[in-house]
């Protein structure tokens, strides 16, 4: 929200030279002007539709809006002026466009968790253009596509520091497994993720990468390995950008919180968490 004030001074009693200043304070929107701007964003900006096609447009981009302003409330925001960033206008015109045309909960959920991220790191210029490319891509996964992600993700990139014995390694990949599922065939995905920029390359199978972070014999843990978790890729990790989608995805469907940040600052290396 923007208030003017305009001032106008003679320069010199008795005279009629003037000097005239404009004052402009600047505050924080609120969610109201939020959900205002994004909406008239939409409108303005995406192609004239049949009138129920639009209007259908209209409700999935009122339901996204709300979603994010929901989610931001939840985590205590009051002040919502970062969408008075041009920048930040045009990112969140883009999920707008992506949530409209396909509607589906999955997109939902992760582009609204990839804006809500995109207004946390607003100051941070990595963390955005890796949040930016994220949007591009969104459209483009299944459910079980993020699935792959976070599985592959969990694998490759971490080590959990309670696991200290076979049993615990079972349980825990029978945990994520089961929160996490994907089909048999999902190898058929990789190369359509490598296409997405989601994949780099890493050597080594899921086995191999278990037995080595935790220090327990590969034979066992191929024994304990659910088959599920042998269609890892053995080429490959995740990108930054594939670090990001796979997390997001963990915080909705397990009790495991992460901080992405701390992965993408580092994603070179395995964590602990």
């Amino acid at each position: 929200m923007c208030e003017s004030k305009k001032v106008i001074q003679k320069a010199i009693k008795g005279t009629g030279t003037t000097q005239i200043v404009e004052q402009n304070n600047y505050y924080g929107m609120t969610a109201e002007e939020v959900s205002r701007l994004a909406i008239g964003l939409f409108m303005d900006n995406f192609p004239k539709l049949q009138e129920e096609a639009q209007r259908v447009a209209q409700d999935r981009v009122e339901e996204f809006c709300q979603k994010i302003i929901q989610k931001l409330q939840e985590q205590g925001k009051t002040d919502f002026g970062e969408f008075s960033d041009p920048d930040m206008q045009f990112i969140l015109n883009k999920s707008q466009h992506e949530y409209a045309r396909f509607g589906t909960n999955e997109l939902l959920e992760l582009l609204s968790e990839i804006i809500i991220n995109r207004v946390n790191y607003n100051n941070d210029y990595y963390m955005k253009i890796i949040l930016d490319e994220a949007i591009d891509i969104a459209k483009s996964l299944s459910d079980m596509h993020l699935n792959y992600l976070s599985l592959t993700f969990l694998c490759k990139h971490t080590i959990k520091k309670e696991i200290n014995s076979v049993e615990a390694l079972k349980e825990h990949c029978e945990y994520i497994c089961t929160k996490l599922p994907v089909p048999c065939e999902i190898t058929n995905s990789i190369p359509l993720l490598n296409m997405l920029r989601l994949l780099e390359i890493s050597v080594g199978f899921a086995s191999d990468v278990y037995s080595e972070n935790y220090n327990l014999d590969l034979n066992v843990v191929k024994e304990i390995l659910p088959n599920m978790l042998n269609s890892i890729p053995t080429d490959y990790r995740l990108s930054p950008v594939g670090i990001v989608i796979a997390i997001i995805n963990i915080h909705r469907k397990t009790d495991m919180k992460l901080n992405i940040e701390t992965w993408i600052k580092i994603y070179s290396k395995i964590y602990f968490f």
